[in-house]
């Protein structure tokens, strides 16, 4: 009997349980309506449908950030945040293709990434040439750090070198 009652409630437990990771994972608010966005480029599994779960928690994480700036009434020109996103598949032509295409549809303030360093040079570079701002959240080559040469790259996490002294 004990050992039944032990189950009704991990089955319990296990029910609440998927319902809430399904809740939390594709509730998002629409108040996306903004024209001045931060566009947002995360990597995804390569060949595949389903995102990674680092692709699935930065591109959270991005967004909760854009409805936080909302919610404490942060304005660009009167208007609040709004966010694109771009899943690159680790390729720097589709990064480039996808900040083409959100340019073209919207003013683009920034860009939050791209996480890996291959994508970054000519990310960064595009940036620069557009006159906004690219933040990276992963991207950890020593060679980001030169100022000269990437003036628009900026990024949130260590590089390489720093990590190696560490060791």
């Amino acid at each position: 009997m004990f050992l039944f009652w032990n189950y009704r409630w991990f089955l319990l437990h296990f029910i609440f349980e998927q319902l809430h990771i399904n809740y939390v994972i594709t509730t998002w608010p629409t108040s996306n309506t903004s024209n001045i966005q931060l566009l947002g480029l995360f990597k995804d599994a390569e060949n595949t449908s389903s995102p990674t779960d680092l692709s699935v928690h930065s591109r959270a994480m991005f967004k909760a950030a854009v409805l936080l700036s909302q919610q404490y009434n942060i304005t660009i020109e009167g208007q609040f945040i709004g966010w694109q996103t771009v899943q690159t598949g680790a390729s720097t032509i589709a990064a480039v293709s996808g900040v083409c295409q959100a340019l073209s549809t919207s003013d683009i303030f920034g860009i939050v990434g791209p996480s890996l360093s291959l994508e970054v040079p000519i990310t960064a570079e595009f940036a620069k040439e557009i006159g906004i701002p690219a933040v990276s959240y992963a991207a950890t080559n020593p060679d980001f750090s030169n100022r000269n040469m990437y003036p628009a790259f900026y990024r949130v996490v260590p590089s390489d070198s720093a990590a190696a002294i560490a060791i």
